[in-house]
């Protein structure tokens, strides 16, 4: 039997250890780097949670301030703290705004100003129809179908279940739903910016904005301009003390501008009603927060009636 010498066993074991030693300290290191990373992870995630909790914080305090009916567009209260802290709020008015529920909901039903509308955006008059019945057939409880509409079997076909339900529009985002509607995204990507389910009447002419009175109106460019520059009055902001009084009819408001008095604009306008929208957005250190408000706001305080809420 041949014995190694003891000091050339040794020097193997040595040699092994090395390794060994080597390899553990780079486990430790990539344990430790990972544990840092983790732990920062969790730091950077609960700092930017307490951040956004501020940041909402600040977006509230702006929807009270604005909920207030003393409160008007361009009230510095509207704007407070700084860069790094704080709110600033955007008031405006839905009244002005296509409510697609109003129109299709009529005895006989006004779907034909909405084909209308989507032959101004360059849709084909076969495409227009069928977008228009489409919309019509999602929001009647008939069973029955419309020239160009989809009901029940149509959206089984194409995958949907459950659909069309027959009521009314909860938002403009269900529009885009409805089996041909398609081709109404397609030729207007900021279409939903014309639509709102809150507005329970036709188009209020002291707050429809420049792209519905041209497009849903039949305003010029000229006309519209002029038409907001009067209704705001001398300091230009909407919603302020010097605005222009509702006219008493449609008509009187359109012989302020000169816009013919068609007896389709006299069935789609008005100049009555208010529909406050609050749009508030909370500062907290680089971090933002948006809450978006649609109420009535009337006199005394303790009549406003919220409709809408959403966050992001």
């Amino acid at each position: 039997m041949i014995r190694t010498p003891r000091h050339h066993r040794l020097h193997g074991e040595r040699a092994m250890a090395l390794p060994m030693v080597l390899w553990a300290i780079a486990l430790l290191t990539a344990v430790t780097l990972l544990l840092a990373g983790v732990i920062n992870g969790w730091i950077e995630e609960e700092t930017h949670a307490g951040k956004a909790f501020l940041a909402r914080q600040q977006a509230l305090s702006g929807i009270a301030v604005a909920m207030n009916p003393g409160i008007h567009p361009g009230d510095p209260l509207l704007k407070q703290g700084t860069d790094e802290e704080g709110w600033s709020v955007v008031i405006g008015d839905e009244s002005g705004l296509i409510n697609p529920n109003y129109f299709l909901g009529q005895n006989p039903d006004h779907r034909s100003v909405l084909q209308k509308l989507f032959t101004t955006w360059k849709l084909s008059p076969p495409d227009a129809e069928t977008a228009a019945d489409g919309l019509f057939d999602w929001q009647s409880p008939s069973p029955f179908k419309s020239l160009r509409g989809a009901k029940q079997q149509d959206y089984e076909a194409a995958g949907y279940t459950g659909l069309p339900p027959g009521t009314a529009f909860v938002s403009p985002d269900e529009m885009a739903l409805v089996i041909g509607f398609s081709p109404v995204m397609q030729a207007k990507p900021d279409w939903r910016s014309y639509f709102s389910t809150y507005n329970p009447g036709p188009v209020n002419l002291m707050h429809a904005p420049k792209r519905v009175l041209i497009d849903f109106l039949d305003f010029t460019p000229a006309q519209a301009d002029a038409w907001i520059a009067l209704r705001n009055g001398k300091d230009g902001i909407e919603g302020t003390d010097d605005d222009l009084p509702p006219p008493p009819t449609v008509a009187a408001a359109l012989q302020y501008v000169g816009v013919p008095s068609k007896e389709m604009i006299q069935q789609e306008a008005t100049t009555q009603g208010s529909l406050r929208r609050i749009e508030s957005t909370g500062r907290w250190h680089g971090v933002t927060h948006r809450i978006v408000v649609v109420c009535n706001v009337n006199n005394p305080p303790s009549s406003t009636s919220m409709l809408g809420w959403s966050e992001e």
